[in-house]
């Protein structure tokens, strides 16, 4: 780990490969923190995504986000599962925001050991405010034009992966649960699917490294049962167009992109309780 190498995010460094030489100690520590009963569920669908993967369709994985040891977890796990499942372990690459990057040289530490693309959610922008003075004003506008140079970048970066035959994986919750705080699905999650032929679900039950209110540094490990669970793939068109559909048969007050987003979040908690009751007790404690 370089400290402070590439902690602030710009359009030259988007797209953040894995740093590999620190992947045994964090490895090691997932062996300690992963309770007996933690493993995957739908491995058949991974079986799946290897021949899609070797057909070259454009794979993105949508996952439930708990923590900030979810993608150490699921790569220990899946890793365990089986040695065919490797091909997909390397070529994954996580849709992440700055805010992993830019607040803490700790978390950053841990993050960097798998590949990322770095984003701006539209979120982490302050919106027009009538009473803003003419400083602000520019302020915001500039915050917004760097935003937008950021995106463009990755989303060029993200193209060329795809077509190298990379695996994207996006959280569309965004940020992770707080306690009793909710966050609201990305939008954005539809722009990326639009993008993808094959989506697969995600589903994860238990998690390490709880969120608490104070800085990310803070949070403690503690062990647990995890437990991730693979749905069967959506293709994307057919998924966008019938919820387009149902959007507008609704007459719901949300947008499109918003509307979509939500659905999805339905399938990863129908996903959710399915790993539960397979499971039994014991998971997420």
């Amino acid at each position: 780990h370089e400290v402070g190498k590439d902690r602030h995010i710009t359009p030259e460094n988007v797209y953040q490969p894995g740093n590999w030489a620190n992947l045994p100690p964090l490895m090691d520590l997932m062996a300690k923190l992963l309770l007996p009963g933690s493993g995957v569920q739908g491995l058949e669908h991974l079986d799946h995504c290897l021949t899609q993967l070797e057909a070259g369709q454009r794979i993105l994985f949508l996952a439930e986000h708990a923590g900030n040891f979810d993608v150490p977890c699921f790569y220990y796990l899946v890793g365990r599962a089986g040695e065919r499942y490797r091909k997909i372990l390397d070529r994954l690459i996580y849709i992440a925001g700055r805010k992993l990057n830019e607040e803490s040289e700790l978390v950053k530490m841990y993050t960097e050991v798998f590949s990322r693309i770095v984003i701006v959610p539209r979120r982490e922008l302050l919106p027009p405010d009538h009473a803003e003075g003419p400083e602000e004003r520019e302020r915001r506008l500039a915050e917004e034009r760097e935003a937008a140079a950021i995106n463009r970048a990755a989303f060029r970066h993200m193209g060329r992966l795809k077509r190298q035959g990379y695996i994207f994986c996006l959280f569309p919750l965004g940020g992770r649960p707080k306690g009793h705080s909710y966050n609201v699905p990305v939008k954005e999650t539809t722009s990326y699917m639009k993008a993808f032929d094959l989506a697969y679900p995600i589903a994860m039950v238990g998690n390490p490294l709880p969120a608490t209110e104070g800085p990310m540094e803070l949070e403690r490990p503690i062990q647990d049962r995890v437990i991730f669970r693979i749905g069967a793939p959506i293709r994307c068109a057919d998924y966008l167009v019938a919820s387009r559909m149902l959007w507008e048969a609704s007459g719901s007050p949300l947008d499109y992109e918003q509307f979509t987003v939500n659905r999805v979040m339905d399938l990863l908690h129908e996903l959710h309780h399915a790993a539960e009751e397979e499971a039994g007790g014991g998971a997420g404690t």
